[in-house]
């Protein structure tokens, strides 16, 4: 009996220092997979980049709205201006301005105040693509912007499908109101916008950055209006005034800010007269001219050109180079020459020497 608990407690102690010897034995299991390398998409009309899945990066693949902005001061402020990925500030006649807003990369659910076409509206959309919203226009300009490759969304086109409305808030003819997301969704037969212009991969690559002169101030003259760009504290953004005033989104009361604002020196035609209106003046787009590129609170000389209706617009330095814009939205000044326009550039004063 006792030999037989000896074998007993023996035969145990192997078991036991076996399972111990078994536990330190590596294991065969599965290993880790390393975390894979992260993909971006990049929006076209900005540059700014998203990580692919997202619902932003999706939204890429929508066409873009273009929308006809009053700037007059009985339509401001506008609705939804701070979420462009593009803004064209062109004149009108009297000398005043209207506005040009391209919605891409971020399409609100409203904005305001739609209204009609303009002669050189079809030379400035046509490389976008995607859909131009209009409230009607004279019907020789109307026909120039059906002529393009461009989906037309008129206040009478869309008025069965809830896209356009009559806000309450606003008078007449400031009033109108669209739905730049449920207009684009509408449309996935439209392809999206190509890229337009070269973008940096940082705001301090951007060429005005590396290369420009530092500004305190930016006043765009045209006849009986005033574009005016300040730039923020760190110098990252631009914030606009219009005619003296701080210039603001109804949307949430900011004041409009842009990453780049371009000025683009620009002829003028004025062949169009029309019996109610008078001279209707035509930015001519396309062709070549000065330019001045701001970006990181700097701006640098540069020459733009723009080859055909559905060219994109091109920025070279003196050097033939093109000028990288800094990532994010952009203002476009298409200020008429000289005496009409006039554009003055306040430089940032350099800092003193310190006395030894």
């Amino acid at each position: 009996m006792m030999a037989s608990r000896k074998i007993f407690r023996a035969t145990a102690t192997l078991a036991i220092a076996a399972l111990a010897l078994a536990g330190c034995a590596p294991t065969s299991g599965p290993t880790a997979e390393p975390n894979p390398t992260p993909v971006f998409v990049t929006a076209p009309l900005t540059g700014v980049q998203f990580a692919e899945g997202t619902l932003e990066a999706t939204n890429l693949s929508r066409p873009s709205v273009a929308c006809k902005i009053d700037n007059s001061e009985a339509a401001r402020p506008q609705l939804g201006l701070n979420r462009t990925d593009i803004v064209f500030d062109e004149m009108v006649e009297g000398g005043l301005t209207r506005l040009v807003a391209v919605w891409h990369s971020d399409q609100p659910a409203a904005v305001a105040p739609v209204r009609s076409i303009r002669p050189m509206d079809p030379d400035i959309i046509s490389p976008f693509g995607g859909i131009v919203c209009y409230s009607g226009g004279q019907w020789v300009f109307m026909k120039m912007m059906l002529a393009t490759n461009v989906f037309n969304a008129s206040e009478t086109s869309e008025k069965d499908n809830g896209t356009f409305s009559r806000s309450s808030d606003r008078e007449a003819p400031h009033n109108v109101v669209v739905d730049v997301a449920k207009l684009a969704t509408a449309h996935p037969e439209l392809a999206a916008p190509g890229v337009q212009f070269g973008f940096a991969n940082s705001l301090a690559n951007s060429t005005a950055a590396l290369t420009g002169t530092s500004v305190t101030d930016i006043k765009v003259y045209f006849p009986l209006a005033l574009a005016q760009w300040v730039p923020t504290a760190d110098e990252t953004r631009f914030l606009r005034i219009q005619d003296g005033k701080i210039h603001t989104d109804a949307a949430d009361g900011k004041q409009l800010s842009a990453a780049n604002v371009v000025i683009m020196t620009m002829q003028i035609d004025r062949s169009y007269l029309d019996h109610k209106y008078g001279n209707v003046p035509k930015t001519l787009m396309i062709g070549t001219g000065q330019a001045q590129v701001c970006s990181a609170g700097k701006c640098v000389n540069a020459t733009w050109a723009k080859a055909s209706q559905t060219a994109p617009i091109t920025l070279t330095d003196s050097t033939g180079n093109p000028v990288l814009l800094a990532p994010g939205n952009t203002w476009f000044e298409l200020m008429p020459t000289v005496p009409e326009g006039k554009l003055v550039l306040t430089a940032k004063p350099s800092p003193s020497a310190t006395p030894k």
